[in-house]
């Protein structure tokens, strides 16, 4: 019993930066709801409500309540509402214990994005103990240019050599000064530079660096590397074109597509036909989301997702749905599991055809995989990115009933002194396929990937105005959507007309995306079905009953799930 309380404490304490020797005092955010299927009956949230009234040291901060489609759709009722809560750590223990099977109390985990924002170095890398030991620093400074000289503004420096990197982010001037220390000048591992738009990034290995001038570290723009295609009118990246995009003009008209991610820029010229929104991390008095404010993002990545899925392709990039309706749902920077569960609450009350979740978690959630299974009863397909931690599949793309989209790269669609060389794996088994195919080294594997995607070097949007190549099973996701997109809108049997808002489907289009694919050489964990193709979908669609050959329970599980059974899936809530 000790160790459980141990472990929840430390489960619960993990966004707070705890530890049983330093416990945190802030206050612990929670979700707390009714448990459905549980072995005695639910309690009311009312009841609930009621209950926690008692104790002062904990707090309500918002109630959320399921769409009536929703609710009824997976067999709830009116009162199946859903309390965010705060309380101290000591509180939330024991509301955890006092639970039972009748109400589910989770720790509200802060959310991550799938993109790679800083490289995966190898272990063992660097010299021995941190060089922030060395009281002694130098200050180096770098100027980040264009082939011309010209200066490179907000392009990000890292230097490793032990410990953890140093960074700077260049000026106007493309200037950006880094205070080294002494000991570890003339021995850097590695120098990476992130350039905001425009350029290729830059991975050079054991540097020699002068400390009494400018190091320069020329970028070279992404238009040099012939391969790219880069800009081209429109503009397809080599992923799009891998999945036959360029073999079809089909633009997703009539189908509504959710973004969960960091916003959008729809000033960028690809985008400006992207009109709607939210922002749930801007919320009112009344816990509603800022209509307006979704359009700053701050961290670039959900405009980069826009890109793939919706580029408008008339002189720019070319996504898979140019005149899908896109609603950009901003959770990033700062949201956790109650954001997502209202950017799904916001796709079901607007009957969305899919979202896209380049986004994860280490720790699951029982309340967020009911809110994804009313989604899918719902008729929203849930495409969700794997995860870029190298190990298993993360949360949520391990919920049954979600597309796994894990990311796939391909030798000879960058340039070799750029970190995207780096990805290529180090003789895994399975990770290396036909025709320079291969599974990069962060993408997380495991039986729950269905699909994989493009996820290395993948050009597109970027506030702006501008254009970038990025990594990640968040780069991948979004090609995997952009196809849903395509067969919600253009495929007869998935109309609006002809297919009733449900599961079926839902598990038809997936399943289409699924038994289009091509296997590419590469082990079932790492590409589940293999690289789907848009023309081969569109091609035919799966009709009721069907499989089309696809062994759904082991590859896709795209098939109706016992809501109740997950938390025996994930362990304990909060550990």
């Amino acid at each position: 019993m000790v160790e459980r309380e141990r472990s929840q404490r430390r489960a619960l304490s993990r966004d707070n930066g705890a530890s049983d020797k330093n416990p945190d005092t802030r206050p612990v955010q929670l979700l707390i709801a009714p448990r459905r299927g549980g072995s005695i009956a639910p309690m009311a949230t009312d009841v609930i409500v009621n209950a926690l009234a008692n104790y002062p040291d904990v707090a309500i901060l918002r109630r959320i309540r399921p769409s009536a489609f929703g609710v009824l759709a997976v067999g709830g009722a009116a009162d199946d509402d859903l309390l965010v809560a705060n309380t101290t750590m000591e509180r939330a223990l024991a509301l955890q214990q006092s639970a039972g099977d009748a109400v589910i109390v989770e720790r509200n985990s802060l959310l991550r994005h799938h993109g790679i924002a800083q490289p995966i170095v190898p272990s063992g890398v660097g010299l021995p103990g941190s060089p922030l030991s060395d009281p002694a620093s130098v200050p180096t400074v770098f100027k980040i240019a264009d082939p011309n000289g010209g200066p490179i503004a907000n392009a990000e420096v890292y230097l490793y050599s032990g410990g953890f990197p140093l960074s700077a982010m260049s000026a106007a001037d493309g200037m950006a000064t880094i205070n080294l220390p002494q000991s570890v000048i003339g021995s850097v591992d590695f120098i990476y530079v992130k350039p905001q738009a425009g350029f290729w990034e830059s991975w050079r290995v054991r540097p020699s660096l002068i400390t009494d001038a400018p190091n320069i570290l020329t970028l070279r723009p992404l238009s040099s590397f012939a391969p790219a295609a880069f800009p081209g009118r429109p503009f397809l990246g080599w992923g799009e074109r891998i999945m036959r995009l360029d073999q079809q003009q089909l633009t997703g008209s009539g189908s509504r597509i959710g973004i969960i991610d960091s916003g959008c820029d729809n000033t960028h010229p690809a985008l400006a036909h992207i009109q709607a929104g939210a922002d749930f991390t801007n919320l009112d008095g009344q816990g509603e989301p800022n209509k307006s404010t979704w359009s700053n993002d701050q961290i670039s990545h959900g405009t980069h997702c826009a890109g793939v899925i919706s580029g408008g392709g008339t002189s720019d990039i070319r996504g898979f749905a140019p005149e899908a309706e896109i609603h950009v749902l901003k959770v990033f920077p700062g949201g956790r599991f109650d954001s997502l569960i209202s950017a799904l609450k916001y796709a079901i009350d607007n009957q969305l055809d899919a979202v896209n979740l380049s986004l994860g978690s280490p720790q699951g959630s029982e309340i967020v995989a009911n809110w994804v299974e009313r989604a899918r009863q719902a008729g929203v397909a849930v495409v969700v990115a794997a995860g870029n931690s190298s190990g298993a599949v993360q949360f949520p793309a391990t919920v049954p009933g979600v597309l796994a989209v894990s990311a796939f790269g391909k030798q000879g669609t960058f340039p070799d002194d750029t970190y995207h060389a780096q990805t290529y794996p180090n003789g895994v088994p399975g990770t290396v396929g036909r025709d320079g195919i291969f599974a990069p080294k962060f993408t997380c594997n495991g039986p729950e990937v269905d699909v994989c995607a493009p996820g290395v070097a993948v050009i597109s949007s970027v506030p702006g105005g501008g254009y970038a190549a990025w990594d990640g099973t968040s780069m991948a996701a979004p090609h995997i959507t952009g196809l849903v997109a395509l067969l919600a809108a253009h495929q007869p049997e998935f109309s609006r007309a002809n297919a009733p808002r449900n599961a079926d489907r839902v598990n038809r289009i997936l399943r289409t995306v699924v038994a289009s694919a091509t296997n590419a050489g590469l082990a079932p964990a790492f590409s589940g079905a293999g690289i789907p193709d848009s023309v081969t979908a569109l091609a035919q669609g799966v009709p009721l009953g069907s499989n089309n050959g696809v062994d759904l329970g082991e590859l896709t599980r795209l098939v109706q799930q016992v809501v109740a059974s997950y938390p025996n899936r994930i362990g304990a809530p909060m550990q």
